[in-house]
């Protein structure tokens, strides 16, 4: 199961033998900034305030943030770490996922220039990475980690990667409809059936369906269906840079 920022600060106090107060110093944050973040269970730490705290734990901001990428930084002759600032890029925001949500295909045009820190992908380092605001509850029982009203995902576009659909991958789908003037954009994971793929929602609430593909990815209903982009990583009240 993913782990919570706050056990891996605790695990690097431990580490590090280092109180929480001289970690915060070093940070350059004020002496009970790991403390309250310790505390505060329901809010996470912005990305600014990671990327310090990564200083001050000697490790990469990557790791701190998302578990991803190496957990310390290569040590230099002269000491001290490496400057961690090519372990993270800026993922462009393409709008909100959000499931029964049909819009005109207008509404998705609209690029607000909106962009987040993200980890760079160590299993697809040469795909685009684009992020997403989750609008609504259809992925708030997903394993191993619930994918929340208000998250960010950060995904690496499908179009990038050159593989197929497998069972247990986690993806943003488009579904279009009336000749392509609406559109539904949404977080589905995926299941191998008979004849084809199950885009399902993985929620407390019933009233999310799935979405069948069969094996010539075309359904005959009058959709089109098409998978945007594989989920990569979650995170919580990020700050949009």
């Amino acid at each position: 199961m993913t782990r919570d920022i706050r056990e891996r600060i605790s695990e690097r106090l431990e580490e590090l033998k280092k109180s929480a107060r001289a970690a915060s110093l070093d940070s350059g944050l004020g002496a009970t900034a790991i403390k309250d973040i310790l505390k505060r269970t329901d809010n996470s730490p912005t990305m600014a305030t990671v990327e310090k705290l990564a200083v001050g734990l000697n490790v990469s901001p990557s790791w701190l943030a998302f578990e991803a990428g190496p957990k310390t930084l290569r040590v230099q002759d002269r000491g001290g770490l490496t400057n961690a600032g090519h372990l993270f890029t800026l993922a462009r925001v393409d709008g909100a996922v959000k499931a029964g949500a049909f819009l005109r295909a207008s509404a998705f045009d609209d690029d607000l220039g909106e962009a987040i820190s993200a980890p760079r992908d160590p299993d697809y380092p040469a795909a685009r990475q684009i992020a997403y605001r989750v609008d609504g509850d259809s992925m708030n029982a997903a394993k191993p980690r619930p994918i929340m009203d208000g998250d960010f995902i950060i995904c690496a576009v499908w179009a990038d990667l050159g593989i197929r659909l497998t069972d247990g991958q986690i993806v943003v789908v488009q579904q279009t409809i009336d000749g392509g003037r609406l559109r539904e954009r949404s977080v589905k994971a995926v299941f191998k059936v008979s004849g084809g793929w199950e885009l399902r929602p993985q929620s407390t609430n019933p009233e999310h369906e799935a979405i069948f593909v069969p094996e010539n990815d075309a359904p005959d209903d009058g959709r089109e269906v098409v998978v945007l982009a594989l989920v990569r990583f979650v995170f919580n009240n990020q700050v949009i840079r």
